[in-house]
């Protein structure tokens, strides 16, 4: 048996397999599991030699600065690592839904899931978001599916407005066959740095190509941010899904989160790297601190849209400047407030992710002061950035990123004494990178995403052979695992996002029967 890889179609770059460091390994590995007949591919989902088989590839993100301040409008500034999904998709002859998540077991959860685009329906109507969510929260060991096959239903879902009607013709359910669906991952969950959202990206993006849907991939992150939303129920942004998509490698993307705008896509300087040290501290946008930081932004934003007749915010906190908030919004801000008592003067805030819970008390000021503070110090990074990369030489370059590693530290800061999203463990890590300092190459550290744990983004400089900034690195390392007794990990390099790699389509070549 052979086969063959016919189109590249998309490809505006090589492979860059994720398994391996370096090396072609991950794509070839995940060949040669397409190629084995007696593989779980075959043995578990029934790949067969009917239709091509579709491989497509999202990468993980480096919260470079912005993070949680894109649900506020942000500007952030985010950059792909090597880390990726790649899956591969087949049209069925059915309507099921089959998926399986190679090595997933490892984290105790079960790797295959089937379903029924039916299962959406209730007789002839598409079951409710809740109703959908409960599906996948069944069962706590698959509910890692709704990830994927949650793409399905909010295509379906959306496809009933106006602005998606094209791309579901024909019979009930929109699709008229189901798909299967094999993801392999080496982005690790809970590390910070989006495993949701390359596997959201990936399924989105197989989808879009198996049923020909021809999204732009604006449109594929904001779908895939509904999935995150709506079906996982984890009140995310939109960053990470764009940085999946649209990212490229080599490159740090500067999106405004107004909604979601892509300004730029701007280079590092000459001998400037970026690099994430996972604490593995398990972190979650889901948990309640996250979430609770976000409804008490959405507070202060609806007290100031009512006070002071604001409507010019459009929902967006960060359309305030740092100035015009200290002098006079800032005072009008309670400092805390009581859930019931805000919900009794002010109803429900506009989010339409969360809800105000009568029996707890938030902290408002100091929860809309992060995220207005936060995006002005990404607009100033990211100007410190680009003067640096056209700075005539080294030396001249070095007070701009310099300048850069403050907001960093600053942004970490903001993280612990505002949000209340530090953690004691990213602290050892972004301490020990301030004191080895700029005479061991690094200019700055802070905290990433939804905080609460996670990676660490640091910003390294002069150091012309890797191995010398790989060796300061393990100083970082073995300090943490004394202090904490934790074997962090290292996260560098970069890759292309989903839209820039494309999609790879293979056909079989052969006479052999394979099984369903």
């Amino acid at each position: 048996m052979t086969i063959e890889l016919i189109s590249k179609n998309g490809m505006k770059s090589p492979l860059y397999p994720p398994f391996e460091k370096g090396g072609k390994g991950g794509f070839m590995k995940f060949e040669a599991l397409l190629q084995d007949s007696n593989s779980i591919a075959y043995n578990e989902l029934g790949f067969d030699n009917h239709n091509d088989i579709i491989v497509v590839r999202a990468p993980a993100r480096l919260d470079l600065m912005g993070g949680i301040a894109d649900y506020c409008g942000a500007n952030v500034f985010e950059a792909t690592l090597s880390k990726a999904v790649v899956m591969g998709s087949q049209l069925r002859q059915d309507e099921q839904l089959q998926i399986f998540s190679i090595g997933i077991e490892a984290e105790g959860l079960t790797p295959a899931l089937r379903m029924s685009l039916n299962d959406f329906y209730t007789g002839n109507d598409l079951k409710t978001y809740e109703e959908v969510k409960q599906i996948f929260k069944r069962d706590a060991k698959t509910s890692w599916a709704g990830y994927v096959l949650g793409a399905f239903y909010v295509l379906l879902k959306e496809g009933e407005s106006p602005l998606y009607p094209p791309f579901f013709k024909g019979g009930k359910g929109g699709f008229r066959h189901g798909l299967n669906m094999v993801l392999q991952s080496d982005v690790p969950m809970g590390a910070g740095i989006s495993s949701s959202a390359a596997i959201e990206i990936a399924a989105m993006v197989s989808i879009n190509e198996q049923y020909q849907l021809n999204l732009e991939p604006l449109e594929i992150a904001r779908l895939a941010q509904i999935v995150e939303n709506k079906v996982v129920g984890a009140p995310c942004g939109i960053m990470d899904q764009i940085t999946s998509v649209a990212g490229e490698e080599g490159k740090v993307v500067s999106i405004l989160c107004q909604p979601d705008k892509i300004l730029e896509l701007v280079e590092l300087p000459e001998n400037t790297h970026l690099v994430g040290i996972n604490s593995k501290v398990k972190r979650s946008t889901a948990g309640s601190a996250y979430t609770d930081t976000r409804t008490a932004a959405f507070m202060g934003l609806t007290i100031l849209t009512k006070e002071f007749h604001l409507e010019e915010l459009n929902g967006y906190l960060c359309r305030l400047s740092v100035q015009d908030f200290r002098q006079k919004y800032w005072n009008a801000l309670p400092k805390e407030i009581n859930g019931q008592q805000f919900l009794d003067r002010y109803g429900e805030t506009i989010d339409p992710i969360t809800k105000v819970d009568p029996k707890k008390t938030y902290r408002v000021r100091s929860r809309v002061e992060h995220p207005i503070y936060e995006h002005a110090r990404v607009q100033q990074f990211i100007e410190c950035i680009k003067s640096a990369h056209n700075a005539p030489d080294p030396n001249s370059a070095m007070p701009y990123l310099i300048k850069a590693g403050k907001l960093m530290y600053a942004s970490h800061w903001s993280y612990r004494q505002r949000v209340g999203l530090g953690s004691s463990n990213t602290d050892v890590i972004v301490n020990k990178i301030r004191e080895l300092g700029e005479a061991n190459g690094f200019l700055g550290a802070k905290i990433t995403g939804g905080g609460g744990g996670g990676t660490v983004a640091v910003l390294c400089v002069g150091c012309e052979e890797r191995s010398n900034l790989s060796n300061t690195l393990e100083q970082v390392i073995s300090h943490y695992k004394a202090k904490t007794g934790i074997d962090a990990e290292i996260f560098s390099g970069s890759s292309p996002g989903a839209e820039a790699f494309g999609k790879l389509k293979y056909r079989y070549f052969s006479n052999l029967q394979f099984s369903k």
